[in-house]
């Protein structure tokens, strides 16, 4: 059997964002939640249950659910209505038990469109296929007035079953992901040297135009030999490695001739010192002129406001994220961008000033942008041909094996295993440290290094924190909060605690699931499956991003696995 849920727009994107469906007053409850915009009567907000029916009550939008993700006992019937029922708690989907139904098919494009767009619905996707058009009359429906003495006196623990049960779902999604996308060692080794060889012409890119004297003393060659006989044997055959050698032995002609006419020109230019003597009394009068005017202290301010601007970005992993109009920051940015603009354009000593230096610098600059231009041409041709190779080695990393039967719960969330291991001892510890946690979701490198501190402690009271391994955790946990807090210059990372590894990389850069994969792969850290389900579970599934769960919601049989071992734990955690 099967019920019919009538809800709005809002409501279905929403549900595809915590991958279920809650009586409204749960929204502003909860410790969770989505941004997006909701237009709804301050009446309906209140009502603390759904609606279920046995027949479409007609509308815009349905939800079909199965009766297989319902607690019968909980349904009370509608008085008046036969068909009609209340339900307290909120309905978790699961693949082919639910299906939804559009009035048009200009509703249903129009809110996948709009789903692609917010980072937030990341479900949609594993549903799609489940979405149909049909045109349904409106029949009565039940109203509020009808049910306002139905009082949910559970809701309390209702909500409490979601919010644990959103930081649990994160934190084996996080889990999932990372088993996922972890790499081999011989895959994580291919990507690290296609990064290092892209870093290298990086760098002999910055030499040579930062110096007049060019001497190679690298040994790309036999770099991208090995690189290419590494890419065969873990991807296949590739001739752009064959390009790179050629474009690399370009690259040093090219800047022996140019290393060879700076010499010369040096030699024949009787004003060279006469015009770099011109371009430093230039920059002193510029800066003189800016100080006089107050400029360098605009500027400072302004850079402050961009720096900000960044800093925000950087939080929710953006580059810049610009305050908006109207705001305090907005305005005095404008009024310096202003201050700036006016004094370039209404000074005539400083332009005059800034033309000549300009004038000075081609002078200085003229006889070399020849073979400037040609290098810089070709140092953008290689890293378009490292850049394809890169992708192409992480694309090898989505396919790994995923295994969830190690994943259990008692009183919490943990991860067994068959020996004593200390490693795995910590991080359930740690896992347990950061799912019990009460106070705000807001995540910080201060509010990790209090999770860090209180494992640390209740991890030191256990047996296993006597072993060898176990001095080497609370060794490294000890050095990284002494590096944290300015009482130490560094901190270590043992080679041999792959687990270890994951977790101080959570540790390290834990303000987002990207930042943890770029870091251990600098580091060369192959397993980041522990890392993303300390960081699942203490953003919640609710606020993963679609970037991040993308790559799972397109394969069925995860799907599969991660609804099975859900049921499994939600059954304990009732």
């Amino acid at each position: 059997m099967h019920y019919y849920i009538e809800i709005s727009s809002w409501n279905l994107l929403e549900s595809f964002v915590t991958e279920s469906i809650s009586p409204f007053s749960f929204y502003g409850k909860r410790k969770y939640g989505n941004y997006l915009s909701r237009y709804l009567s301050g009446e309906k907000e209140k009502a603390n249950y759904l609606i279920l029916s046995l027949e479409d009550l007609g509308g815009d939008f349905s939800l079909i659910i199965d009766e297989r993700l319902i607690d019968l006992k909980l349904l009370c019937p509608v008085p008046g209505m036969k068909k009609a029922f209340t339900y307290p708690k909120t309905i978790y989907y699961q693949k082919e038990y639910v299906k939804f139904r559009f009035g048009t098919a200009d509703l249903m494009d129009s809110l996948i469109s709009e789903s692609k767009i917010l980072l937030e619905i990341k479900c949609l996707e594993k549903y799609i296929s489940d979405f149909y058009i049909k045109g349904k009359k409106i029949i009565v429906r039940p109203t509020i007035s009808k049910l306002e003495d139905s009082l949910s006196f559970e809701e309390e623990s209702y909500i409490d079953f979601d919010n644990k049960y959103n930081k649990i779902k994160g934190a084996i999604i996080g889990y999932t992901r990372g088993q996922y996308t972890s790499s081999d060692d011989t895959i994580l080794h291919l990507q690290n040297n296609l990064r290092d060889l892209k870093n290298s012409f990086g760098g002999m890119n910055t030499q040579i135009m930062m110096s007049d004297v060019f001497n190679d003393n690298s040994d790309l060659s036999e770099r991208i030999r090995g690189s290419k006989e590494l890419y065969f044997k873990t991807v296949g055959m590739s001739h752009s490695f064959d390009v790179l050698l050629d474009q690399y032995k370009e690259v040093i002609n090219l800047a022996r001739l140019r290393s060879e006419q700076k010499k010369q020109l040096y030699n024949n230019n009787q004003n060279k010192d006469d015009l770099l003597q011109e371009k430093t009394d230039i920059e002193y009068c510029i800066s003189r002129i800016e100080k006089t005017y107050n400029i360098v202290e605009v500027r400072k301010e302004l850079d402050s406001i961009k720096a900000l601007e960044k800093a925000n970005g950087e939080r929710v992993g953006k580059s810049r994220l610009y305050f908006k109009k109207d705001t305090e920051e907005y305005e005095r940015k404008q009024q310096l961008k202003n201050i700036i603009e006016e004094f370039e354009k209404g000074n005539a000593e400083y332009i005059q000033l800034k033309n000549r230096a300009f004038q000075v610098e081609q002078e200085l600059n003229d006889d070399s942008n020849k073979y400037d231009n040609i290098l810089s041409a070709i140092f953008t041709r290689i890293s378009d041909i490292l850049n394809d190779l890169i992708k192409n080695a992480a694309s090898l990393t989505n396919g790994g094996i995923v295994d969830l039967s190690h994943v259990a719960f008692s009183d919490s969330l943990y991860l067994s295993s068959n020996q004593n291991d200390s490693e795995l001892c910590y991080f359930n510890i740690l896992l347990k440290c950061i799912l019990n946690r009460t106070t705000a979701k807001l995540l910080s490198e201060h509010s990790v290094l209090l999770i860090l501190e209180e494992s640390a402690k209740l991890f030191k009271s256990m047996p296993l924190s006597k072993e060898d391994s176990g001095q080497k955790i609370l060794n490294t946990l000890r050095e990284y909060w002494s590096y944290k807090n300015q009482r130490a210059d560094s901190f270590n990372i043992p080679e041999d605690m792959p687990v270890l590894q994951s977790i101080m990389s959570f540790f390290v850069k834990p303000l987002g699931f990207d930042q943890i994969e770029r870091y251990m792969m600098i580091k060369k850290f192959s397993n980041k499956a522990y890392a993303f389900m300390l960081w699942g579970a203490w953003i919640g599934f609710a606020d993963m991003p679609k970037t991040f769960t993308k790559v799972l919601y397109q394969n069925d049989d995860i799907n599969s696995l991660i609804d099975n071992k859900l049921e499994e734990i939600s059954l304990k955690l009732n």
